[in-house]
């Protein structure tokens, strides 16, 4: 399915399966228009739309409303027609295809248009907009939203209005995993990439993690691509999939070296191109879903370039999210020693050109591929993609460091600030960070690191610094590291080990001067456990209510 602000197209699920070569269908996201138009615009663009609407397809019912901030009550009114037109100072729009939700507001009340005109479902089914500015604004609109500021623009909207009345369907194009997602944690901010790079504004916090929205999700998976680690995967078609299906067509085609994904908006240009032979051409649903781990694999696979058609009349915060990928995976391979670019973005007027096979002379050339079973594990495939070029290439250095954005990394611990709390580990969604079970220390896996900040942000002592970069020997990434640790302070009552040094040292330190702690029996319980500082407390108001009994008795005789 490929769509824009102006077009919408749903692909029958059965010939999209068999385009893509799926092992497994993903589920299915359904729409139903009966036509109900909400047409946003004065009266004097609108009601001429709203004729033209009825002279297409008199199933459209249309409803017009028209913004004036100067009002301070809203106005309705009923054309000869019969159409009802409302004046009001804002309105309040959201909602997809079939289920559009419009509040009319003033200061003095507000108004559900939806139920105003006795829409059964009090839902309006799409929306003609044409106001200068869009009332839903989103790089990506959503479907059954047109906006038409202009002539040209309205004279295609009225021609895809009649096209959107009835059942529709699209796959659920993702999958979500909250109990890797990196989002939040404790209420602490962490990863944001999914939300900041939605081109259709369907992804939202929601508690710890993140919610999308599958009526507004439009199949971009570029929030897959910038996950960093893998709690959003694109579903449609599965990594796992995609990979071996790019396998099997490479060894299909000799002297394959050189592979170009493209959507099915530029089938037509490929088509007709007069491709090098070597260049593999690979229909995708979209090139922004795959990133670096599919790269990482092809590359492990025999592939020596990478070409990657976007549309040039699209300019959009995915295509830069990819590219923003991309160039972290050239740095990955300049560790390697392959400095030139692999993957590389073109316009689809560009397909044309890709008419010889010219490539970089470097070690890729003569590299024997990988035959590693792919995964479903984002990181996973990456690292085994990895670990085979390390294999074949060897490294410049041991460990390449990535820009601060990028999703692996170390982090360092200021150990005269560290108390050993707990904190960072606690909420750690990645397991890169672990306790030392007996003894107090924080120790952690490389591997495992997603660069999120979760644990800097919980730190109370801001003693944690994070380090982007990538270890190419997975041996040494997997190694459990001791970060800080110390001798674990013991109770001075029964002598059980119950936090570290430094905790005791800085809870002192802070405690001393404070009112409730100025005298030595207060100072003494803060060095005891759990158990013994009540016991302590128990006896110690026990024997002053013994002390209190006495002093009363004496008074009486």
């Amino acid at each position: 399915m490929t769509t824009d602000n102006q077009t919408i197209g749903f692909t029958p699920l059965a010939s999209v399966v068999s385009q893509q070569q799926l092992v497994e269908a993903t589920s299915i996201v359904g729409y139903h228009s009966k036509g109900n138009v909400l047409v946003i615009g004065s009266s004097e663009d609108a009601l001429p739309a709203v004729s033209q609407l009825s002279e297409l397809n008199a199933t459209l019912k249309a409803t017009v409303v028209t913004i004036d901030p100067q009002l301070s009550a809203i106005e309705k009114n009923l054309t000869e027609d019969g159409v009802s037109l409302y004046r009001s100072s804002s309105l309040q729009l959201e909602g997809h295809l079939g289920h559009y939700h419009a509040v009319a507001v003033t200061d003095a009340d507000k108004l559900d248009l939806g139920v105003g005109v006795y829409l059964e479902t009090g839902l309006f089914d799409l929306v003609l907009d044409l106001s200068s500015e869009p009332h839903l604004v989103s790089e990506l609109a959503p479907f059954g939203y047109l906006h038409a500021p202009d002539d040209t623009a309205l004279a295609e909207a009225l021609t895809q209005l009649p096209d959107l009345i009835g059942d529709f369907e699209k796959p659920k194009y993702f999958n979500y995993r909250a109990d890797v997602c990196a989002h939040s944690r404790s209420e602490l901010n962490g990863c944001s990439n999914c939300i900041d790079v939605c081109a259709a504004n369907a992804i939202t916090t929601q508690g710890e993690g993140i919610s999308v929205d599958p009526y507004l999700c439009q199949g971009c998976g570029s929030c897959a691509t910038v996950c960093p680690s893998g709690a959003m995967s694109y579903a449609y078609p599965r990594a796992s999939d995609a990979i071996d299906r790019s396998r099997k067509l490479m060894a299909e085609q000799e002297q394959c070296a050189i592979a170009l994904l493209h959507s099915e908006d530029h089938q037509q240009q490929v088509d007709e191109a007069n491709l090098a032979v070597g260049v593999l051409p690979l229909a995708v649903e979209e090139v922004t879903a795959f990133g670096m781990d599919y790269w990482a694999a092809l590359v492990a696979s025999g592939i020596q370039r990478i070409y990657l058609v976007f549309d040039s009349q699209k300019m959009r915060s995915d295509r830069d999210a990819v590219l923003e990928q991309a160039a972290w995976f050239h740095q990955l391979m300049a560790g390697l020693g392959v400095t030139d670019e692999i993957v590389i973005a073109i316009d689809e007027t560009d397909v044309a050109s890709l008419t010889s096979r010219v490539l970089p002379e470097n070690a890729l050339a003569g590299m024997q591929t990988a035959q590693f079973d792919t995964h479903d594990d984002k990181r996973q495939t990456l690292r085994m993609a990895m670990d085979h070029l390390y294999e074949q290439l060897g490294s410049v250095e041991a460990v390449q460091a990535l820009p601060p954005a990028a999703a692996h990394g170390v982090i360092s611990i200021d150990k005269s600030s560290c108390t050993l709390c707990m904190a960072c580990v606690s909420v750690c969604p990645a397991k890169a960070l672990l306790d030392g079970q007996d003894s107090p220390a924080v120790r952690m896996i490389e591997a495992n690191c997603l660069q999120c900040g979760l644990c800097e942000a919980a730190c109370p002592e801001s003693a944690i610094t994070l380090t982007s970069q990538y270890r190419y020997d997975s041996i040494e990434a997997r190694k459990i590291l001791a970060l800080n640790e110390e001798e674990p302070f013991h109770c001075v009552t029964c002598h059980k080990a119950f936090a570290s040094q430094g905790m005791i040292r800085n809870m002192l330190g802070k405690l001393s001067s404070h009112w409730m702690y100025q005298d030595d029996k207060a100072l003494r319980r803060l060095k005891m456990c759990d158990d013994c500082r009540v016991k302590d407390i128990f006896n110690d108001d026990g024997s002053k209510g013994i002390e209190v009994h006495r002093d009363a008795s004496a008074e009486e005789t």
